[in-house]
């Protein structure tokens, strides 16, 4: 078997390196691009941009200066200044940039972060911008205002990094040598059949090898979401119902899943205090067998150790049956925007423009293993490449189009803005109670449901939103959702 590495920095990597059909698996053509670069300041004089950013995934500091240098070199009189951020503190510190006058003119908000961000004023529109080019890098139809993810109220506001599924994926990933030494000759299929691999493992590993690792709560969010409505782990409400769902039978089964692994062992102990790249590494070093990765995770873990005996399937449902899919919201996580205050648009969207083309995104891919959003810098190693083609199988069978409210109405858009400024409405913070302090759940799943009643109560009585913008009531988590019918 052959696994495509991703390539070191080279010179070739720097300067040449609705939801429905566009929304399934197969690879969509996508227009190659001409090179975005070759301009320079529009006024003739020197300009110096500021770009807010995350240092990850590993070498991405080095990355982006070496990709920013190429760029300088190619558009005189522009210079690029990089302002990098913890990727926990991102977006409060873009948002103290902003309130001291110090604006960046690009930077990074992805997903509800760049919500926060367009509801504060702080995001300029890219429409003027667009360009027939720049439409045909990107799969048909994806950028379809009504669906793209990018868009807000019908402009463009924002530039995707990675492939749409990328990082919606629930990829469940075992070291196959070390579930082979215990008597197991396939992943576990079922949270029944989890319990029972990882406490074997750990058993026959003598407190030096353990069955999983729960990555924080986000290894209960990949595993919930086989079983209940996304919506439920998401933001703790029913999207069948328009109700809080958090104490759903099903949703406290997986939080109990992970409290009776760590209160048998069968966790690797410290997982508590891991950081983010910490899954990945002591994975790779053959600490514990089995966990739900992020997609990024795969090609670390093959730089760490590129003999390991790495499986690769879709996250294990519930043992009463699958009853829900991991779901597409939109076709592209919003990712680099360009400030409201921005005194340099033109120069702005040059460098925008040149996160978007081709020889980004293929530097990226080839730097790091992440499927970029435009699809022909990497569509043809899928089947050369077993980790690559794995993944992409998990995507193509687990993953559905499901109703978004956020796309949906205004309505939709309020309640679910406004219940991500009240993180301690979501179940996360109480299940890791749970399970470090071994303490049942359901109460607290229970209470969660009472405060968000509440939360939603006073947002329909400002007449803002209604139950019927986050009640789908027809949909069948079981099959993609239709928008039109």
């Amino acid at each position: 078997m052959t696994y495509l590495r991703p390539a070191q920095i080279s010179r070739r990597g720097l300067l040449t390196g609705g939801l429905g059909a566009a929304a399934g698996l197969g690879l969509a053509a996508c227009g190659s691009s001409d090179s975005p670069s070759g301009g320079g300041s529009s006024s003739g004089s020197p300009v110096e941009l500021t770009i807010a950013l995350i240092p990850d995934p590993p070498g991405a500091s080095e990355f982006y200066r070496a990709q920013f240098d190429a760029f300088e070199a190619a558009n005189p009189g522009i210079t690029i200044k990089v302002v990098e951020n913890p990727s926990d503190q991102q977006l409060s510190a873009i948002e103290l940039m902003f309130q001291q006058g110090n604006a960046p003119d690009i930077y990074r908000a992805q997903a509800a972060g760049f919500d926060r961000m367009y509801s504060r004023g702080w995001a300029r529109s890219l429409e003027e911008f667009v360009t027939d080019d720049f439409l045909s890098r990107f799969p048909e139809g994806s950028l379809d205002p009504l669906s793209s993810g990018l868009h807000r109220e019908g402009e463009l506001y924002s530039i995707p990094l990675v492939w749409g599924k990328w990082s919606a994926m629930d990829l469940f990933v075992y070291n196959r040598s070390l579930l082979s030494a215990s008597g197991f000759d396939a992943a576990p299929t079922t949270w029944g059949e989890i319990e029972e691999v990882a406490r074997a493992v750990t058993t026959d590993g003598g407190g030096r090898v353990f069955g999983m690792a729960p990555e924080q709560a986000s290894g209960i969010v990949r595993l919930s979401r086989q079983g209940v409505p996304y919506s439920i782990p998401g933001d703790g409400i029913n999207l069948i119902t328009g109700e809080p769902d958090t104490s759903n039978s099903t949703m406290v089964e997986a939080v109990e899943l992970m409290r009776r692994m760590n209160a048998d062992g069968s966790l690797i102990t410290g997982w508590e205090s891991w950081d983010g790249s910490r899954s990945y590494t002591e994975f790779a070093a053959g600490s514990f067998a089995m966990y739900t990765a992020q997609s990024w995770h795969l090609a670390e873990i093959r730089k760490l150790n590129p003999e390991i005996d790495l499986g690769i399937v879709g996250a294990p449902v519930p043992d009463s049956g699958r009853g829900s899919y991991t779901p597409i919201t939109q076709h592209f996580d919003p990712l680099w925007s360009m400030s409201a205050e921005t005194a340099h648009p033109e120069e702005s969207w040059l460098v925008l423009d040149f996160l978007a083309s081709e020889e980004f995104y293929r530097a990226y891919y080839e730097q790091f293993g992440t499927l970029t959003a435009m699809q022909t810098v990497w569509e043809a190693d899928v089947q050369e490449d077993p980790d690559l083609s794995a993944m992409f199988d998990v995507a193509e069978t687990t993953m559905k189009v499901v109703p978004n409210p956020k796309l949906a109405s205004v309505g939709g858009a309020a309640i679910l803005n406004a219940r991500a400024e009240r993180p301690e409405l979501r179940f996360t913070d109480s299940a890791l109670e749970s399970m470090v302090k071994n303490e049942d759940f359901a109460p607290k799943a229970a209470a969660l449901d009472e405060q968000l009643r509440t939360f939603l109560g006073e947002i329909y009585a400002s007449g803002d939103a209604s139950v019927e913008d986050i009640r789908f009531a027809d949909w069948d988590p079981l099959q993609p959702y239709d928008a039109a019918s």
